[in-house]
């Protein structure tokens, strides 16, 4: 089978931020598919500027293993606003159909959102080479951006709500990431046989306890005496990073607390700047660090933080660094309702507080940090509970048989007008 993945984000394993396509990718090309990648030229946590002039950089061709990957141009600046986020997705939109027309006509191509503006595009070639087109969903546009208060003009957010009718109508089928963004797309009127749910999984070969990993980190850093609350993950405008700060502001008379932000993203500058602002000496920022390295730092953490803005979308929300934690054996602060809540209640892996109480996130610190008994109890929970629910390879498997399936069917397209 050749497919080809579109996703702007895409790196490589030494590299920090997202790494689903990627192994996704690794694995489709070990397994003898013919792979390529049309991507970007910058990770969602990179601010590396291009050093080539633009002219020289508007298709790149590189390999990472077995998979073939295409560079388009786009602009490199995401992280400074949301306009610099705005012309990033359009950049790419604009250069990503010249990557996909160079390549060999697949049987099949994934197209990987957010952002949405590139996969209406990507669709379009899709449909004049008559090549089947499956849309993956991790976040639900524009409602996620209307929700947060970021997408507020009219005319834009009709323009996306189009884009999404149309593309979720004329894909073959629509993943999901997670079971509340499934329902919500079912919900909307599109039939429950074209919408799979494909969770995000683990590599229990790269994510695991390890305690001399911890060991080199606590020894790095000097934390050897210290309490570690660690978040991973980024750093952006739906990460509720205030309520962490907040938290860190009632402690602080606690010196063997500190509360470890890594990461990048949008909020990372202001983060920095309130952290100055309030002279909080027990929290530090740290930069991303490669996705092969976090099992290290997370394994230093006494316990892990996971934070989500109080939007009614987020109820749907899986984070995946939540599933790193438990992977690790790692006790879990949840801010987030819904389905993440559900997971850390039925693997009794952690404690939930409201996503914007500060004070109740202080006093779940001080309560588990005292009581070691039931912290290795919610380690083990969560452990076992990812172990038997979130295998990272499954979950390759079924995106296999669903692009398998789409490439070998007749290439009609089940259509349902959403509401």
């Amino acid at each position: 089978m050749k497919v080809v993945v579109v996703y702007q984000y895409y790196q490589g394993c030494g590299a920090p931020g997202h790494s689903l396509v990627y192994e996704l990718t690794q694995f489709l090309a070990e397994r003898g598919h013919d792979v390529t990648v049309v991507s970007g030229e910058t990770g969602y946590m990179e601010r590396n500027v291009p050093t080539l002039p633009w002219y020289r950089r508007i298709i790149r061709r590189e390999c990472d293993g077995k998979v073939n990957v295409v560079r388009t141009y786009t602009y490199s600046e995401l992280h400074r606003s949301y306009l610099g986020r705005l012309l990033s997705f359009i950049s790419f939109s604009l250069s990503c159909p010249l990557g996909l027309l160079t390549v060999h006509k697949p049987d099949v191509v994934l197209a990987s959102s957010p952002p949405i503006f590139p996969m209406f595009p990507a669709w379009l070639i899709c449909k004049l080479r008559r090549i089947p087109f499956v849309m993956e969903v991790r976040d639900l546009w524009p409602a996620s951006a209307i929700q947060m208060g970021i997408l507020k003009n009219r005319q834009l957010i009709g323009v996306m709500a189009w884009m999404e009718r149309v593309l979720y109508n004329q894909s073959a089928k629509i993943v999901a990431l997670t079971q509340g963004i499934r329902d919500d797309i079912c919900a909307r009127g599109w039939p429950k046989a074209k919408v799979e749910l494909v969770t995000c999984g683990v590599d229990f070969d790269k994510l695991y306890s390890d305690a001399p990993g911890a060991a080199f980190i606590r020894d790095k850093f000097g934390w050897q005496d210290k309490k570690i609350i660690l978040y991973f993950g980024a750093l952006g405008e739906a990460n509720n990073i205030s309520v962490t700060l907040r938290a860190a502001h009632r402690l602080q008379s606690r010196q063997d607390i500190i509360f470890v932000l890594i990461g990048d993203g949008m909020k990372r500058i202001e983060t920095e700047g309130r952290i100055s602002e309030l002279g909080l000496k027990n929290l530090l920022v740290l930069p991303p660090v490669p996705k092969d390295d976090a099992r290290l730092y997370i394994n230093a953490a006494d316990l892990c933080l996971v934070t989500l803005r109080n939007i009614p979308l987020f109820d749907g929300a899986i984070p995946t660094k939540l599933i790193d934690y438990m992977a690790c054996g790692k006790a879990v602060l949840c801010g987030i309702r819904g389905e993440a809540e559900r997971i850390i209640n039925d693997a009794g892996a952690g404690a939930i507080f409201e996503p914007d109480n500060d004070e109740q996130l202080s006093n779940l610190v001080l309560d588990l940090l005292s009581d070691k008994t039931r912290v290795k109890k919610m380690e083990a929970g969560g452990l076992a509970y990812v172990q038997n629910r979130f295998s990272a390879v499954t979950m390759r498997q079924q995106m296999e048989s669903i692009l398998r399936s789409v490439a070998n069917s007749d290439h009609s397209t089940v259509v349902a007008e959403g509401s």
